[in-house]
C-alpha cells in the first residue's frame, strides 16, 4: 500500500472536514472529528491546519477553484445559447445550492463571522460575469440576441440575468432549484432576443 502525499493528504482532510461542516455544522464539528474522519491522527491535522477557522479557510479556496475551472468549462462547451447559459450558471450558481444551500447548516456556513479573506471568490465571480456578458455578445454577433431593444449593454443585460439568477437559490430543492434557473434564463433570452 503506498503512502499519502502530503498534497493527498491536506486535500483529504479539506474534504473530510467540509463532508463534516455540511452534516454537523461548522460549531459541532470538532478538529478530532476531522481527523477521525479524515483517518489522520489529531497531531497531524494540526500539522496542516493550525485552526478550524484556517481549514474553513481552505475549504472556500478549495470551492472557488472548483467553481472557477467549472465556469471555464462550461463556457468553453459548444452548445447552443440557452444550453451554455444554464451550464455556466449550474456552474457557480448551482455549485453554490448543492455545496452549500442543500445543507440544513446553510446559515451557519455563510455565517459572516467566519471571517474569509474577501479575495476567495473574487475571481470566480469576476471570471462568471465577464463570461456572462460574452454569452451575451455570442447571442447578438449571431443574430439571436439585442439587448439595445430593451436599452441595455451586453453587461447590464448579464448583470440583471446573473441578478434574477441568484433567486433560484431559495429552492427547496434541486429539481426546483434547476426548473427556477431555467425559467429564468428561458424569460431573460426571450426578452432579449432580436
Amino acid at each position: 500500500m503506498s503512502r499519502q502525499t502530503s498534497s493527498d493528504k491536506r486535500e483529504t482532510i479539506i474534504d473530510a472536514a467540509f463532508d463534516l461542516f455540511r452534516h454537523y455544522g461548522y460549531r459541532r464539528t470538532s478538529m478530532e472529528d476531522i481527523a477521525r474522519a479524515a483517518g489522520v491522527a489529531k497531531g497531524t491535522l494540526y500539522l496542516y491546519f493550525a485552526s478550524k477557522e484556517e481549514l474553513f479557510e481552505a475549504i472556500a479556496r478549495m470551492l472557488a477553484t472548483r467553481m472557477l475551472e467549472a465556469v471555464r468549462e462550461a463556457a468553453a462547451r459548444d452548445l447552443p445559447l440557452e444550453e451554455q447559459f444554464l451550464g455556466v450558471l449550474d456552474a457557480k450558481l448551482g455549485a453554490v445550492w448543492r455545496w452549500i444551500y442543500s445543507s440544513p447548516h446553510a446559515a451557519e456556513l455563510l455565517d459572516p463571522q467566519h471571517q474569509l479573506p474577501d479575495d476567495i471568490f473574487t475571481e470566480v465571480d469576476t471570471t462568471f460575469r465577464a463570461v456572462m456578458a460574452r454569452l451575451i455578445e455570442k447571442g447578438m454577433e449571431s443574430g439571436e440576441l439585442d439587448p439595445k431593444a430593451a436599452g441595455l449593454t451586453a453587461e447590464t443585460a448579464a448583470a440583471t440575468l446573473v441578478t434574477a439568477a441568484y433567486g433560484a437559490e431559495k429552492a427547496p430543492d434541486e429539481a426546483e432549484f434547476r426548473k427556477t434557473l431555467a425559467n429564468i434564463v428561458r424569460l431573460t433570452l426571450r426578452g432579449l432576443r432580436a
